[in-house]
């Protein structure tokens, strides 16, 4: 079995709100769910070029990189197997302008995400965060 690496991150502005983001109704994996920035790594990429690419495609921020937070496995829709690293990330400066990728967006403190539509490991992973923090 093939695993391809996912790289994820927990934006977070100074008054303590994170980042996130609704998937559009036509993605193939999850559609219309609650999730937090991030995507694949092509080769050449460590985790933390991929991941300031993917936040910066998908919402036009800039972001500094910090500590990873999480490392999960899933398998998407389609059958391919991930293996995923979740770093926390500083909110540098920009608006929020989403991509194609995403429908919706919201800073919340993570304690709400509980309410949001997503999916269990995630749920897990920002109660986690929540409580650390």
């Amino acid at each position: 079995m093939q695993y391809h690496l996912a790289v994820k991150g927990i934006i977070r502005r100074n008054d303590r709100k994170i980042l996130v983001l609704k998937r559009s109704g036509e993605d193939d994996h999850k559609p219309n769910v609650w999730e937090t920035v991030g995507g694949g790594m092509d080769r050449a990429e460590t985790p933390q070029e991929a991941l300031q690419r993917e936040v910066f495609e998908e919402t036009g921020l800039t972001v500094n990189i910090g500590q990873p937070f999480n490392v999960f496995t899933f398998k998407k829709d389609t059958g391919e197997f991930k293996v995923g690293i979740t770093f926390l990330c500083d909110y540098v400066s920009g608006d929020v302008t989403l991509s194609h990728e995403h429908s919706d967006f919201r800073w919340i403190d993570p304690r709400e995400f509980a309410k949001m539509e997503s999916v269990p490991s995630l749920h897990a992973e920002i109660a986690r965060y929540a409580e650390e923090k």
